[in-house]
């Protein structure tokens, strides 16, 4: 099975991003990598990419912009728009949700006519500010080089709510339009999943427990749905709008797996959390996006689990992927945020990451995709220098071919100390 990882460097304005083509603090990463099948677009803001122009004012015009530029990014791998086969939308607004979806749509039915009755596997969420204050949405994408390449064929499975396909004409087109799940090759892709009754169209709970519990049926049915089980999950991500409820969170979910995946138990999925101002609904307390395997046991798609601790990411491979829990800077010995430096915590979570990657029998050198999260979006140029600092002495390729990434800043992050996360995902 073709495994091949190929980069492609972005450009900002006829500038590589990558040093020392720009400085130090400045955002550093790659346009797209692929992996096999598989290709990782960084995040698409709504600035043009080949002019460094300014950002509209509109949020309709910034999401024309930021799906031309994932556009661009597709078609230089040698895809097109056509093979998304997931998006994650970062919004700054939950009041342009129509607007957003409404554009999307109708960007699509110009540019992928394919995507607009079957439309990617999704999640969105509002966060209160990105790489710049003008920026008012982020579009990141995982698309396909090829839809029907030997041992890679995508499968797309629809998601419907009150009977109707969620997926243009069946829906109005400002509505949310996303499939279920979309399989490439073993690698099962999961929509954000919410407490949403698709029967009567509304959240009937505003228990976090059970909203908590109906995400995780969801999980569990999505895969089930495949040919998989909830016992294949390889990664989730975790959305919540009040940190108070991520250890609520955690019972909750250990109490399911012992229940309906055993296996998870003690080998639990690779996992993050992340604090957001709103989800796509105010009723919503809790959304959950997931990766898994069909066959957890298929010859090139085995997947195992590195248990982790306070030093070390924990982690789950398959295939030739490897997904890390997300890593925050708390000393490791004490498991809390001791110092006000968001230099010194980066280094603590990039010293997890390290090591996580090394038990995992990857390195730093390989890891192919990020997510930055910051506290305070001033800290922005800080944490690209520190990264980069880091990457001279731990990843030297990494430096000239940075990973793709995603940036938000975050309400909250972990603790109330904690002023960075991040999220990665490599190859062995």
């Amino acid at each position: 099975m073709n495994w091949d990882v190929k980069y492609f460097p972005g450009y900002w304005a006829g500038r590589r991003l990558a040093y020392p083509d720009v400085p130090k603090k400045h955002p550093k990463f790659a346009q797209s990598i692929v992996v096999g099948n598989l290709i990782f677009v960084s995040g698409c803001t709504g600035q043009d990419v080949i002019t460094g122009s300014p950002a509209p004012e509109s949020v309709e015009d910034q999401v024309r912009v930021a799906l031309e530029n994932a556009r661009l990014a597709m078609e230089t791998a040698g895809s097109s728009m056509e093979n998304i086969v997931k998006t994650f939308f970062l919004v700054r607004s939950l009041d342009d949700y129509p607007q957003i979806r409404k554009t999307e749509t109708e960007y699509y039915l110009e540019h992928a006519p394919y995507l607009v009755e079957t439309p990617p596997a999704a999640t969105l969420m509002v966060v209160p500010s990105l790489a710049r204050p003008e920026f008012l949405v982020e579009y990141e994408i995982i698309g396909v080089v090829d839809r029907n390449a030997p041992e890679w064929g995508v499968k797309y499975y629809p998601e419907y709510w009150g009977g109707r396909e969620l997926a243009y004409p069946h829906v109005p087109i400002e509505h949310a339009k996303f499939a279920r799940t979309q399989v490439v090759g073993d690698l099962v892709i999961l929509s954000g999943c919410q407490a949403l009754d698709h029967d009567s169209v509304r959240v009937e709970t505003m228990d976090f427990g059970e909203q908590t519990r109906i995400v995780l049926e969801k999980l569990r049915i999505g895969m089930e749905e495949t040919g998989g089980s909830m016992s294949s999950l390889l990664k989730t991500t975790v959305f919540l709008k009040d940190p108070n409820h991520v250890q609520q969170y955690r019972e909750v979910e250990r109490a399911y797996f012992q229940q309906h995946a055993p296996d998870l138990a003690n080998n639990p999925p690779a996992s993050t959390v992340v604090i957001v101002s709103e989800l796509p609904r105010p009723e919503f307390l809790i959304e959950v996006e997931a990766f898994g395997v069909v066959d957890k046991q298929a010859p090139n798609w085995v997947r195992k689990h590195y248990p982790g601790n306070e030093a070390v990411a924990s982690g789950v491979s398959a295939g030739n992927l490897l997904f890390l829990s997300g890593c925050d800077g708390s000393n490791p010995e004490t498991n809390e945020v001791e110092t006000d430096s968001v230099e010194q915590q980066i280094i603590l979570a990039l010293d997890k990451v390290k090591a996580g990657l090394e038990g995992g029998g990857s390195s730093m050198d390989k890891v192919v995709k990020t997510l930055m999260m910051l506290r305070y979006l001033e800290d922005y140029p800080k944490m690209r220098k520190t990264e980069l600092e880091y990457y001279e002495k731990h990843a030297p390729r990494l430096v000239s071919d940075p990973p793709v990434s995603t940036f938000v800043q975050l309400p909250h992050i972990t603790s109330p100390k904690a002023l960075f996360q991040i999220d990665v995902t490599a190859v062995l």
